[in-house]
């Protein structure tokens, strides 16, 4: 019995372990669908957004200069330049609030429970991660499906098949860049109020030095503004959906778009899981 025990105590864990992930998966899925008003607010945001913003704004365009402004916007109408970008925000919106998670269940002692199992952190993290996830891809081809149907009017339409999943891998990829960056901050910050007012902050340079609302070109020679949009990793998970989407020509090469993205992904990965295997629960 004593060998037996010693057996089993020099076992090593497995690196991934596929219980735990699935368990913080289904309790992500479980806690969002048992919060109705969320789940109406999530799947109502993308059409308030196309609604009360593409729309209108496509409507300021003046009569007779759809030429020039299908030049400024590769090709695109304004609405079918902007419905991707809308893609884009609500994929940030989401995987940065994905810290705020992280937040609320240090407050409420979720994570001590956890973390106190025999098993590793970073398999809890994976699991966190694609409860979001999942959630974010189905918002995101609700947007889609949205600006398709608004699209009959406004000149937007998915490309191809092909291009619908192109383009899902770059949502992946820029949700997992994003949600590991929240998770990367909601590891240093205790309290929800000092979590936001980062957020809030960084919010804005991230969706407007993007290309989600102006062309990436129109910002050149525009000192440091310009510059800012090149590392800006949201900058090339919009370029890859809209090129993916609607077949327009990107700003960069579609392989500079995944390679930069993938990289990002990688890195806010890395750091949100260093960062939540670090965390101290008192």
């Amino acid at each position: 019995m004593a060998v037996e025990t010693t057996v089993k105590a020099g076992e090593k864990k497995p690196l991934i372990e596929w219980t735990p992930i699935s368990s913080m998966w289904f309790r992500e899925m479980i806690r969002f669908l048992n919060m109705k008003t969320r789940v109406i607010s999530s799947f109502a945001e993308p059409f308030l957004f196309l609604a009360l913003l593409a729309i209108p704004f496509s409507r300021l365009m003046p009569p007779g200069a759809e030429e020039m402004m299908s030049q400024m916007f590769g090709g695109l109408s304004f609405f079918a330049f902007l419905a991707p970008g809308i893609v884009g925000i609500g994929l940030v919106s989401r995987g940065i609030m994905g810290g705020v998670t992280v937040i609320w269940d240090k407050e409420f002692g979720f994570l001590k429970e956890v973390m106190v199992a025999p098993v590793r952190r970073i398999s809890l993290m994976i699991g966190r991660s694609l409860g979001g996830m999942t959630i974010a891809v189905a918002q995101a081809l609700v947007t889609i499906g949205v600006a398709s149907l608004f699209g009959i009017w406004y000149g937007f339409q998915v490309h191809s098949a092909a291009g619908l999943g192109q383009a899902l891998v770059f949502i992946i990829l820029t949700f997992a860049t994003f949600i590991g960056f929240g998770i990367t901050l909601g590891g240093m910050f205790e309290e929800t109020e000092g979590f936001m007012s980062i957020v809030m902050l960084l919010q804005l340079p991230l969706f407007f030095l993007s290309g989600a609302f102006v062309p990436i070109g129109q910002l050149n020679g525009v000192p440091v503004l310009y510059q800012l949009q090149f590392i800006n990793p949201l900058t090339y998970g919009i370029d890859g959906i809209r090129a993916s989407l609607t077949g327009a020509f990107p700003f960069f090469p579609l392989w500079v778009d995944l390679v930069v993205i993938l990289a990002f992904a990688l890195l806010f990965l890395i750091l949100g899981a260093r960062a939540f295997n670090r965390m101290q629960l008192s």
